[in-house]
């Protein structure tokens, strides 16, 4: 009971002491407002930690998603770089036209980089791919 009655009284301290530093914030200036998408958009497709993995059949298509969002500004295109162990899979990556319609892009088979379209959006990367003779591991990330 006495550690409940601890803990409750830390938390609520804690949203206090929250709630004082959150009043105490300053308005973001109109200056900083005032800055287009684009040059925030390179930092999210950046992180080397995005991307994922996808293992692929010969029967259909497998899908995977990214492990991060990427926020677009107009006339943006990401690159998807992808390796695997057999040469016989194969990958799409989704990308976006400037109307915001999603469409698969080839990337071909065996690994490498494709760029494609990605436009005004905010979405998580994804890819699709199939392996023409056997089970194989796509790893994707985006750079």
């Amino acid at each position: 009971m006495k550690e409940r009655l601890r803990l409750a009284a830390a938390t609520a301290a804690a949203c206090l002491a929250g709630g004082a530093l959150l009043a105490g914030a300053e308005p973001a200036t109109a200056q900083a407002q005032e800055q287009p998408a684009q040059h925030l958009a390179p930092a999210a497709t950046t992180r080397s930690s995005c991307g994922g993995n996808v293992v692929v059949t010969p029967v259909k298509y497998t899908y995977g998603t990214a492990s991060c969002s990427v926020w677009g500004s107009p006339g943006l295109k990401i690159t998807y770089h992808w390796t695997t162990g057999d040469g016989y899979a194969a990958m799409q990556a989704y990308g976006m036209d400037a109307a915001g319609t999603g469409h698969w892009y080839n990337c071909g088979s065996g690994g490498g980089s494709c760029t494609v379209p990605w436009g005004n959006e905010i979405a998580r990367p994804r890819v699709r791919g199939w392996d023409a003779v056997r089970a194989a591991t796509i790893y994707f990330s985006i750079g």
